[in-house]
């Protein structure tokens, strides 16, 4: 079960799980600051029930088995609802700092590992594990975001090395990781003969084939024909779907041409028993009996949302996933 605690009254962390109603965590891949949103009993005829006082900009914690922090950060901003008697509370983790600060930046020679720290710095955020890549990157970015910079740095390397990457934060300190992780202790099973294992409540499915290319036409920087990359059976089954890609000079036009190759897409809405491991910029294992391409497949968190009932404990989580590993492309020539 978790715990929500609240730094207001000096520097002594006080618990308000009891006058707690429910809580939600979020985050996605294009919005990585983690949310909270949580509401809590504020009594207007009983004096036994506590008023406690949260304003914005207060620190909220969020604990689960009182070790694990799933969560840190401010009150961005509290609702009152006399009638009601409640009060409804958003917050956001310190990623906040980094995606809400903006620079110009002129990057030379330098990697986006390097990049990030020097980000966190600026803002006064802890830099944590940023993943190296050892790659260096040139570019000018004027008046972007802090987060918009760091992305754009690794956008660039993933052209080069077919790796994705996702920032989030742990606590107080700023990470980068390889997305698509798979965790090892979870799988999300709907099976039709185990069923005391089953951990999925319902799912939505859709695929398509409208964003596939299928062929990449490989130009220099006078318009000739230099190679092309295909997918031939996808080609051959659904027909030629081309795009093209311009030579960069620092770049392996073949292997940045073969990122942009993409076959089927999908959209996959998970409802699930809640499990706090699972959440954006992971991936886990499906087993789920009725759809053959998911019988025994990796999914990739996209999006996740987890909400605690906290009278009755009922945890559960919505999940968007994707059977493709994608990052937030930032970038204009991404």
């Amino acid at each position: 079960m978790i715990r929500i605690y609240s730094l207001y009254d000096g520097w002594n962390l006080t618990d308000i799980t009891p006058v707690c109603k429910s809580v939600e965590l979020s985050a996605s891949v294009d919005q990585p600051a983690r949310k909270c949103s949580f509401s809590m009993i504020y009594s207007l005829s009983d004096n036994n029930q506590p008023r406690v006082q949260i304003g914005p900009g207060t620190l909220i914690s969020i604990v689960e088995d009182g070790t694990k922090e799933l969560f840190r950060g401010q009150v961005i901003d509290r609702t009152l609802n006399s009638s009601g008697q409640e009060e409804t509370f958003n917050c956001i983790d310190y990623m906040r700092f980094i995606m809400s600060s903006s620079t110009s930046m002129n990057i030379k020679n330098m990697t986006p590992e390097d990049v990030a720290v020097k980000a966190c710095s600026e803002v006064n955020v802890l830099a944590g594990n940023i993943v190296a890549t050892g790659i260096p990157i040139n570019r000018v970015c004027p008046n972007t975001s802090y987060y918009n910079i760091v992305m754009q740095c690794y956008t660039q390397v993933s052209k080069q090395n077919g790796k994705q990457y996702i920032p989030m934060m742990q606590s107080d300190k700023f990470n980068v990781i390889e997305k698509g992780q798979v965790l090892s202790d979870y799988v999300l099973q709907s099976s039709k003969t185990d069923t005391y294992n089953n951990t999925m409540l319902g799912m939505t499915y859709k695929d398509s084939i409208e964003s596939m290319i299928n062929k990449v036409q490989i130009f220099d920087s006078d318009g000739n024909y230099l190679d092309s990359v295909e997918y031939s059976g996808l080609k051959d089954s659904y027909g030629t779907l081309q795009t093209t890609y311009e030579k960069e000079d620092d770049k392996d036009a073949i292997t940045v041409a073969n990122n942009k190759l993409c076959g089927f897409s999908d959209e996959i809405s998970i409802d699930a028993i809640g499990s706090s491991d699972c959440i954006t910029g992971y991936a886990l294992k499906g087993k789920i009996w009725y759809l053959d391409i998911l019988s025994d497949c990796t999914l990739y968190i996209n999006e996740d949302t987890h909400t605690w009932d906290c009278g009755t404990g009922k945890y559960t989580m919505k999940l968007t996933v994707s059977l493709t590993n994608k990052m937030d492309l930032q970038g204009g020539d991404s």
